[in-house]
């Protein structure tokens, strides 16, 4: 007597979950949405080395990986520079492993700019958007210097020697430009 009505609801009960849309915005969405990148793990350290009282051979190091949260891409980023006496000015772009993005620092300020496309084909893919974006962060960085100083220094050794390390932290760098092409 219920067994047909039971045998219509059979097929329900083994059917699968229901598959609910997914919370993550897509691709398009997050670029407009309050986008921002994360920079991870930025490094900023130098070297001051005297090898002689007069001959000096300095080096800055920038280095970090920088996270879209669009796209879900990471791309590494690094610099290294001569540039007495800061190293790194924020006049010169620095390329990214991905050729779509570069950056550039100011160590005197540490403020950080970042540049960078990429491309969304979630709303159409055969019609994907181009994203730019430009941005910039002051960030704040933890660094601590020390200094030696050869008190016995003969020819070929080490004058003296200054260094300076940071510790590694992770920032956002919001846009202040985007354009988006169709």
């Amino acid at each position: 007597m219920h067994l047909p009505a039971l045998s219509l609801l059979l097929p329900l009960a083994l059917a699968g979950p229901i598959k609910f849309r997914q919370a993550d915005a897509g691709c398009t969405d997050t670029s407009m949405k309050n986008f921002a990148w994360t920079v991870k793990d930025f490094d900023f350290h130098a070297n001051y080395i005297f090898s002689t009282p007069a001959h000096q051979n300095s080096w800055g190091y920038t280095t970090f990986d920088l996270y879209n949260p669009a796209d879900k891409s990471t791309t590494h980023c690094s610099a290294a520079s001569n540039q007495l006496t800061d190293f790194f000015y924020g006049t010169i772009q620095y390329a990214c492993d991905d050729s779509r993005a570069n950056f550039n620092f100011s160590r005197p300020t540490n403020q950080l700019g970042v540049y960078q496309s990429w491309n969304c084909d979630d709303q159409d893919p055969q019609y994907p958007i181009t994203f730019t974006g430009t941005g910039a962060a002051n960030l704040q960085l933890d660094c601590s210097e020390s200094f030696y100083q050869n008190p016995n220094w003969t020819i070929g050794a080490i004058y003296s020697r200054r260094d300076i390390t940071c510790v590694l932290a992770d920032h956002e760098v919001k846009p202040y430009e985007m354009t988006a092409i169709a």
